[in-house]
């Protein structure tokens, strides 16, 4: 999936503050690093139903910037693709709590994605639709701790020792600490998207 760009459209808008990489003349260093997004972040996107590129290849949302300083963006999606393959959380919990996260801080496109990446994991539209707007009916049990619990770390920096124990009830010690990584990940990437205003496509219907 790409996103089309119009006639005459200004190369630098999916950028936000920042150039966009096919503007640069790129090093090794951050050509490897184009190259190995492209080859595998944007396929998973694809795959999960969201653009990483547009029609002229150029990256979208915080791909760029990762290309832009090589070694932390690499490190960076080191830690997602470690995160993926070995947290003990299931992916429609995990798309519950990277929801969480972006809705709070209104990063366009981290909701962008990750609305595209849980239906695709298969979590339900009355779910995704109540992460968006505020409400919670209709979440199964673990769906709601999930939710809590990153909802109460991110707005209060905090949490609550009820919400902390359904957590540890439902998911185990791992699980809590998986939520705890997971959440840390999408402040990063939340941050990156409003430090640079990163503007996202719409969400599909």
């Amino acid at each position: 999936m790409t996103i089309s760009v119009h006639p005459g459209a200004d190369d630098r808008d999916w950028g936000g503050r920042l150039p966009r990489n096919e503007t640069l003349e790129l090093d090794d260093d951050q050509r490897a690093v184009r190259d190995r997004i492209v080859e595998r972040g944007a396929v998973w996107a694809e795959r999960s139903g969201f653009a990483a590129t547009d029609d002229a290849g150029g990256l979208l949302g915080p791909f760029n910037a990762f290309v832009l300083r090589p070694e932390p963006g690499t490190a960076f999606n080191r830690w997602i693709a470690t995160d993926q393959r070995h947290s003990s959380l299931a992916a429609p919990i995990r798309e519950v709590v990277i929801l969480t996260v972006g809705v709070a801080w209104q990063a366009d496109y981290e909701v962008y994605a990750h609305v595209a990446a849980a239906r695709s994991a298969g979590l339900s539209e009355t779910v995704i639709a109540g992460l968006r707007e505020g409400s919670t009916e209709g979440f199964a049990d673990d769906e709601l701790a999930a939710h809590r619990f990153a909802d109460e770390l991110v707005r209060t920096h905090r949490v609550a020792a009820g919400t902390y124990a359904r957590a540890e009830e439902l998911f185990g010690r791992d699980g809590v600490l998986d939520l705890v990584h997971l959440v840390g990940m999408y402040l990063a990437t939340s941050a990156l998207l409003n430090a640079f205003e990163i503007p996202a496509p719409p969400i599909p219907d």
